[in-house]
């Protein structure tokens, strides 16, 4: 065998085997290096972006090289244990599968995603951290057992803006079970001049017009099972299993007085409103000539095509069907319940004033402004805080239960069930703001690989983020 040797005497002769370790030593480390910049790039960017950009940095390597490197990647250690964590679902499959993603609120910084919303996985993960002291959440019931079994010494925080998304959801119920009713209210008047803006929809075809009445019939047919089956004495939670129906749309249907029919809601904005009283002049002076009209507003610059003057222009060749004005749907009602006149437009204030004009509504409205105000005065800082949130809250639960509203009861009930976490909400300043931060991150990570990543991946790439 070849051996190397140095021309000095004292130096001892070796083989190529022996001298191997420290001319690959070199090799090794640099692509030791090159191969952790890949998984980096990786991390950030996703496999195939990744594999679009290193061969311009003079890295290149394939997708699926990418993803085996940041599989590889060790993650961040944590330097200190979590103290306050915000918990939350994000989802895996919009609509049908969710995940919950926990967050350290301290140092802002992503802990763990888990594979569904359950108590019993939410409640493992939350035993082998024994320091957590503060756990911000929504007002999930799943995510309270959890809590309270996985962390039974830690406090509870209600979400403060998942408390006002609730009191609006409750107004919306009773809106929607009071659906007869506000039908019948009288039409808002625009406030100020009125813009020139389209009435009405442009007429819909026959085959538009068939399906339409063929959905309101399916429509009529599941609100008539549900209420069916309601009145029969079945749970709501029993209807939904039967009917495949979200649980919020069973008891929805289930607590309205009447079939809730979709409300005529004002067409969007169209490229022609600005040149409205053009054409109607156009139309008053005998021009009926759909192609004729376009030219015109073709020269003026409009873009678009010829169809939508045709479909401006068809039902005015004849007097149209009367139609009737746009009111405002449960839940664009809903708004200007929840909020204090003074911070309304003059239109919403409008719309406030003629719901009110109704004795329940009245009684809802006050309910719902008082617990919105309290909310909003107890975060960090809002204004004109309350000196004791509590009391103020327990002087509203008793109205509420007082009320002989159903949909304001069971609101309150449901409250009180909650009491500690919702106590804890407006007396401490934590909250999950920062848990829905991350959420969009995560969001992003999906999108940027076509939302076909597994969890384990997402999970890798959502905590090397951090």
């Amino acid at each position: 065998m070849r051996r190397f040797h140095c021309r000095h005497a004292a130096c001892p002769r070796r083989t190529f085997a022996e001298r191997l370790p420290e001319l690959v030593a070199p090799h090794a480390r640099r692509g030791r290096r090159l191969a952790e910049a890949q998984g980096r790039v990786g991390a950030a960017l996703g496999g195939e972006a990744s594999a679009r950009l290193l061969p311009r940095l003079a890295m290149p390597a394939s997708a699926d090289t990418v993803l085996r490197l940041v599989r590889r990647m060790p993650l961040p250690a944590q330097p200190e244990p979590p103290r306050a964590v915000g918990v939350d679902d994000w989802a895996v499959r919009k609509g049908r599968t969710c995940g919950t993603i926990v967050v350290d609120l301290e140092r802002r910084r992503t802990l763990d995603l888990l594979p569904d919303r359950t108590a019993t996985t939410l409640a493992e993960r939350l035993q082998h951290r024994p320091t957590i002291e503060v756990i911000a959440r929504d007002r999930s019931t799943e995510y309270g057992r959890g809590a309270a079994t996985g962390a039974p010494e830690a406090t509870q925080v209600a979400d403060r803006w998942h408390l006002l998304l609730n009191a609006r959801q409750m107004v919306e119920r009773w809106l929607a079970g009071a659906h007869a009713r506000l039908r019948r209210l009288p039409a808002v008047p625009p406030a100020g001049e009125p813009a020139a803006r389209r009435a009405h929809a442009y007429p819909r075809t026959r085959a538009g017009a068939a399906a339409s009445a063929d959905h309101r019939a399916r429509r009529l047919a599941v609100y008539e099972e549900v209420r069916r089956r309601h009145l029969a004495g079945e749970a709501l939670l029993a209807i939904g299993r039967a009917t495949g129906l979200a649980r919020g749309t069973v008891r929805k249907l289930a607590y309205a007085r009447s079939s809730p029919e979709r409300v005529a809601r004002a067409p969007g904005p169209s490229i022609l409103d600005p040149y409205l009283a053009r054409l109607e002049a156009r139309r008053a002076a005998g021009c009926e000539n759909a192609l004729a009209l376009w030219r015109e507003l073709r020269a003026l610059g409009v873009a678009g095509t010829h169809r939508q003057v045709q479909r401006w222009l068809a039902d005015r060749r004849t007097a149209p069907a009367k139609s009737t004005p746009a009111r405002p749907s449960p839940k664009e009602l809903a708004w200007p319940l929840v909020q204090p006149a003074a911070r309304l437009a003059a239109a919403d204030a409008a719309i406030g004033a003629r719901v009110v004009r109704d004795g329940e509504a009245a009684i809802v409205a006050a309910l719902a402004c008082r617990f919105t105000e309290l909310v909003r005065a107890c975060c960090v800082g809002g204004r004109d805080r309350p000196e004791a949130p509590l009391e103020a809250l327990e002087a509203w639960l008793r109205d509420a239960r007082a009320c002989g509203v159903p949909a304001v009861e069971t609101f309150a009930a449901g409250l009180e069930q909650d009491g500690a976490a919702v106590r804890a909400a407006l007396t401490t300043p934590w909250s999950n703001g920062q848990t829905e931060g991350r959420i969009t991150r995560l969001k992003l990570l999906k999108r940027q690989m076509y939302r076909r990543a597994g969890l384990d991946l997402l999970r890798r790439r959502m905590l090397l983020a951090a």
